[in-house]
């Protein structure tokens, strides 16, 4: 994936020679990213019960780089923090293992005249302690710079503005692809569709601020926002406002919550509302809502006067990682789900991460089986992101949050781009829906979560990939084990499994019987398959069904 987004950080850690005004920089940095600032040798300092100069003349240099290198450890095992460090933390490889580890570290630089000028300010520094303390500072400056050569960034602060120094942090942070989502701006990922590109935009409070965001061609430009009767209650007045103060003129439309709306009586009244609030070729659709609200009413944005712009304004966690990306809008019909519908791109994706808040638990872990599924086919650092921080992603912590959703819709997007009309690539993301969605036609009147369903589908994936030998069982048990620990199914044994083997027999995919599946060879690289026998899916899922 190009320009990938990494996990969130654990820590901006700032470091340097002495005087090169770490100290003050972290507490201004800290301050603008909402975040605590720790400095080493503070806690060198509360461990020992003895101030670095007591430590240095009773104990030596060696004996207070052990303890900094202890506390060192200690401070990265908590949340995200802005760390100050000791000018000679990078000397030890363990220590700039542990950093490196944790995030980017940014060396802050001054010429030894700047540090004599600062320094001579301060208390006594053990390690200036001498008659020619200019000579000494240039002296480990030299001995120091394959040490501070290992940071990521070098800031200058000759300037002795401190001000200007924490901008100039902040400005690489930007650039930085682990650091960025600590930032209080939103995130953009592009879907790059030649003419058809739009932007993802992800961050906190986004729908208070639409009509800034998106503004209308024209003051006073007609749209309509098409929501359900539950997310409206929620969410409707903050999106209207935010619409209205932009310059727009807002209609709400809403349609009854749940799956069954997703029909084509709902499309005929949502197309008989756009018409009665005189939306033109010149109107917008706004989409707030789950997968059912964007694949709706971008259907009836698509065919309403041969086709109108519209936004998606995802709720849920499943459209936001999945539904929203890609363009394929559609209704339901009774013989089955998406089987009338067109591909129409939205013009912007607006994910507001505060409408996870309100999300029920239920439809919060449905959601992450998508998350899975694209760490499964496309990111290994993310699968492995899910296993270690489990407690941290499903407490919602807006920084797990930020990551998760633009990572997610990273790594739809540059595959949806490669394929915008799903004629190839794009069916990795089909990854576990073969068998997921033959288990959802089974399962009656919508009861089973479409990520409920997906979970299982993507167990059955894993075990046809071992039992066709392209990976090891063990890798297979890793991914059972993860869905399990994100509260999903594993298993559908309440569903009828005669239903679902009729439902996998009439899978579009099958060519004599023979089907053409998603399968990896190890997480986070997939492929589809050609000619897998239909046998071994359907001895599969009879494992799954028992």
């Amino acid at each position: 994936m190009r320009n990938k987004l990494r996990p969130p950080v654990r820590a901006i850690t700032l470091t340097g020679f002495m005087g090169t005004g770490k100290s003050s920089v972290s507490w201004r940095l800290a301050q603008h990213l909402g975040l605590p600032v720790v400095d080493t040798d503070d806690l060198v300092e509360e461990n020992t019960g003895m101030t670095i100069p007591e430590i240095f003349s009773r104990h030596g240099e060696g004996y207070f780089r052990d303890v900094e290198s202890r506390v060192l450890r200690e401070a990265l095992q908590g949340s995200c923090i802005v760390l100050s460090t000791g000018g000679g933390i990078l000397l030890r490889a363990e220590n700039v293992e542990m950093l490196r580890a944790a995030g980017p570290i940014i060396c802050l630089e001054a010429s030894a005249e700047t540090i004599l000028k600062r320094t001579s300010r301060t208390d006594h520094r053990p390690l200036l302690s001498t008659e020619e303390p200019l000579a000494r500072i240039e002296q480990l400056l030299a001995e120091r710079a394959d040490a501070y050569a290992q940071a990521d960034y070098h800031i200058n602060t000759d300037h002795d503005n401190q001000e200007r120094t924490a901008a100039e942090v902040i400005r690489v942070l930007k650039a930085d692809p682990r650091a960025v989502y600590l930032l209080p701006s939103s995130l953009g990922v592009k879907v790059d569709l030649g003419r058809d590109a739009y932007v993802i935009r992800v961050g906190q409070g986004l729908l208070g601020e639409l009509g800034q965001l998106y503004p209308p061609p024209v003051e006073k430009a007609r749209c309509a926002l098409i929501s359900t009767d539950v997310i409206a209650e929620h969410y409707s007045e903050r999106a209207l406002d935010g619409l209205r103060i932009g310059g727009w003129q807002p209609q709400l439309l809403t349609i009854a919550d749940g799956e069954a709306s997703k029909c084509w009586e709902a499309a005929g009244e949502l197309l008989d509302g756009l018409a009665r609030a005189r939306l033109d070729r010149g109107g917008t659709v706004f989409a707030l809502g789950g997968g059912v609200v964007g694949d709706l009413a971008g259907f009836v944005a698509a065919v309403y006067l041969r086709g109108i712009d519209f936004v998606q304004l995802p709720t849920s966690l499943l459209a936001q990682v999945d539904a929203s990306v890609g363009g394929k809008v559609a209704v339901d019909l009774p013989q089955g789900k998406n089987l009338v519908g067109a591909f129409h791109q939205p013009k912007a994706v607006f994910i507001d991460t505060d409408t996870l808040k309100t999300l029920p638990e239920r439809e919060f872990r449905a959601g992450m089986a998508e998350v899975i599924k694209h760490a499964i086919i496309a990111d290994e650092e993310l699968f492995d992101y899910l296993e270690a921080s489990r407690s941290v992603v499903l407490d919602r912590a807006p920084l797990a949050m930020k990551y998760i959703l633009a990572r997610n819709c990273q790594i739809k997007a540059e595959i949806v781009a490669q394929d915008p009309r799903d004629r190839g690539l794009r069916h990795l993301l089909n990854f576990g829906h073969t068998v997921g969605h033959a288990i959802e036609r089974a399962a009656t009147d919508w009861e089973l979560r479409h990520g409920e369903a997906v979970a299982v589908g993507m167990v059955a994936n894993m075990r046809l990939a071992a039992r066709l030998e392209l990976i090891d069982r063990e890798v297979a048990t890793r991914v059972e084990e993860l869905i399990a620990a994100y509260g999903l199914p594993t298993r559908a044994a309440e569903v009828d499994a005669n239903a679902v083997q009729e439902a996998l027999n009439r899978d579009k995919k099958i060519i004599h019987g023979s089907l053409s599946i998603p399968l990896v060879s190890r997480i986070g690289s997939a492929r589809v398959y050609e000619g897998i026998n239909l046998s071994h899916v359907q001895a599969v899922v009879e494992e799954l069904l028992e």
